[in-house]
Protein backbone atom coordinates (compact mmCIF):
# COMPACT_ATOMS: atom_id res chain seq x y z
CA UNK A 1 0.00 0.00 0.00
CA UNK A 2 0.94 3.69 -0.48
CA UNK A 3 0.70 6.35 1.88
CA UNK A 4 -2.05 8.06 -0.51
CA UNK A 5 -3.74 4.42 -0.36
CA UNK A 6 -3.37 4.22 3.70
CA UNK A 7 -5.23 7.82 3.84
CA UNK A 8 -7.97 6.58 1.54
CA UNK A 9 -8.48 3.10 3.52
CA UNK A 10 -8.59 5.85 6.78
CA UNK A 11 -10.85 8.22 5.36
CA UNK A 12 -13.26 5.44 3.99
CA UNK A 13 -13.34 3.59 8.05
CA UNK A 14 -13.36 7.56 9.37
CA UNK A 15 -16.83 8.36 6.70
CA UNK A 16 -18.33 4.82 7.30
CA UNK A 17 -17.42 4.18 3.29
CA UNK A 18 -15.89 0.81 3.86
CA UNK A 19 -18.09 -2.15 4.60
CA UNK A 20 -17.28 -4.34 7.34
CA UNK A 21 -16.47 -7.22 4.79
CA UNK A 22 -14.14 -5.15 2.85
CA UNK A 23 -11.87 -4.28 5.80
CA UNK A 24 -9.91 -7.12 6.67
CA UNK A 25 -7.30 -7.71 9.10
CA UNK A 26 -4.10 -6.39 7.18
CA UNK A 27 -6.35 -3.14 6.76
CA UNK A 28 -6.95 -2.99 10.67
CA UNK A 29 -2.86 -3.19 10.67
CA UNK A 30 -2.45 -0.10 7.75
CA UNK A 31 -5.33 2.07 9.84
CA UNK A 32 -3.53 1.40 13.35
CA UNK A 33 -0.12 2.50 11.59
CA UNK A 34 -1.87 5.72 10.58
CA UNK A 35 -3.03 6.87 13.98
CA UNK A 36 0.07 5.74 15.40
CA UNK A 37 2.21 7.96 12.75
CA UNK A 38 -0.38 11.01 13.69
CA UNK A 39 0.02 10.42 17.44
CA UNK A 40 0.91 8.87 20.61
CA UNK A 41 -0.62 5.28 21.67
CA UNK A 42 -3.72 6.51 23.73
CA UNK A 43 -4.56 9.54 20.97
CA UNK A 44 -3.90 6.56 18.33
CA UNK A 45 -5.44 3.82 20.45
CA UNK A 46 -8.77 6.84 21.15
CA UNK A 47 -9.30 7.39 17.30
CA UNK A 48 -8.88 3.44 16.51
CA UNK A 49 -11.49 3.10 19.14
CA UNK A 50 -13.99 5.76 17.74
CA UNK A 51 -13.57 4.93 14.59
CA UNK A 52 -14.35 1.06 14.90
CA UNK A 53 -17.32 2.27 17.13
CA UNK A 54 -18.90 4.72 14.82
CA UNK A 55 -18.93 1.98 11.66
CA UNK A 56 -19.77 -1.06 13.65
CA UNK A 57 -22.93 1.53 14.93
CA UNK A 58 -23.56 2.85 11.29
CA UNK A 59 -23.78 -0.91 9.88
CA UNK A 60 -25.84 -2.03 13.32
CA UNK A 61 -23.02 -4.31 14.49
CA UNK A 62 -21.73 -5.49 17.81
CA UNK A 63 -18.44 -6.21 17.07
CA UNK A 64 -15.99 -3.80 19.24
CA UNK A 65 -13.79 -5.41 21.21
CA UNK A 66 -11.61 -3.11 23.24
CA UNK A 67 -8.70 -6.35 24.67
CA UNK A 68 -8.60 -7.09 20.60
CA UNK A 69 -8.36 -3.74 19.79
CA UNK A 70 -5.38 -3.03 22.28
CA UNK A 71 -3.64 -6.03 21.93
CA UNK A 72 -3.37 -5.22 17.96
CA UNK A 73 -2.18 -1.38 18.99
CA UNK A 74 0.21 -2.49 20.97
CA UNK A 75 1.89 -5.27 18.61
CA UNK A 76 2.01 -2.03 15.56
CA UNK A 77 3.35 0.68 18.12
CA UNK A 78 6.13 -1.92 19.02
CA UNK A 79 7.63 -2.24 15.83
CA UNK A 80 7.58 1.27 14.74
CA UNK A 81 10.57 2.70 13.61
CA UNK A 82 11.25 6.90 13.56
CA UNK A 83 13.05 6.71 10.38
CA UNK A 84 10.58 4.73 8.88
CA UNK A 85 8.49 5.31 5.81
CA UNK A 86 4.65 4.53 6.66
CA UNK A 87 3.98 2.21 3.40
CA UNK A 88 7.15 0.50 4.06
CA UNK A 89 6.15 -0.13 7.86
CA UNK A 90 2.96 -1.12 6.66
CA UNK A 91 4.17 -3.46 4.52
CA UNK A 92 6.91 -4.75 7.06
CA UNK A 93 3.54 -5.17 9.64
CA UNK A 94 1.48 -6.89 7.27
CA UNK A 95 4.09 -9.65 6.78
CA UNK A 96 4.93 -9.82 10.76
CA UNK A 97 1.51 -9.80 12.09
CA UNK A 98 -0.37 -11.43 9.16
CA UNK A 99 -1.25 -14.66 11.36
CA UNK A 100 -4.87 -13.45 13.45
CA UNK A 101 -3.99 -16.07 15.85
CA UNK A 102 -1.33 -14.80 17.28
CA UNK A 103 -3.65 -13.49 19.85
CA UNK A 104 -4.91 -16.88 20.65
CA UNK A 105 -0.89 -17.41 21.94
CA UNK A 106 -1.52 -14.65 24.28
CA UNK A 107 -5.46 -15.55 24.91
CA UNK A 108 -7.89 -18.15 25.97
CA UNK A 109 -11.25 -17.54 23.54
CA UNK A 110 -13.07 -17.65 26.88
CA UNK A 111 -11.31 -14.95 28.31
CA UNK A 112 -11.69 -13.14 25.12
CA UNK A 113 -15.54 -14.23 24.72
CA UNK A 114 -16.19 -12.38 27.97
CA UNK A 115 -18.46 -9.37 28.11
CA UNK A 116 -15.39 -7.24 30.58
CA UNK A 117 -12.76 -8.49 27.33
CA UNK A 118 -15.07 -6.39 25.36
CA UNK A 119 -15.18 -3.34 27.08
CA UNK A 120 -12.30 -3.16 29.29
CA UNK A 121 -8.45 -4.16 28.73
CA UNK A 122 -7.70 -7.83 29.93
CA UNK A 123 -4.17 -8.46 30.61
CA UNK A 124 -3.36 -11.63 28.46
CA UNK A 125 -4.15 -15.11 30.50
CA UNK A 126 -2.29 -17.51 28.99
CA UNK A 127 1.61 -16.05 28.44
CA UNK A 128 2.16 -12.88 30.41
CA UNK A 129 6.41 -12.27 29.34
CA UNK A 130 6.58 -9.68 26.58
CA UNK A 131 3.89 -9.23 24.24
CA UNK A 132 5.73 -10.36 20.91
Amino acid sequence: MTDFEILALVRRLERCELSPREFHHRDHLAVCAFYLYSSDLETAMNSMRESLLRITKHYGLKGYHETITRFWMERVHERMKNNECMARFVERLQAELSDKDLIYRYYSREALESAHAREKWVQPDLKVSRLR
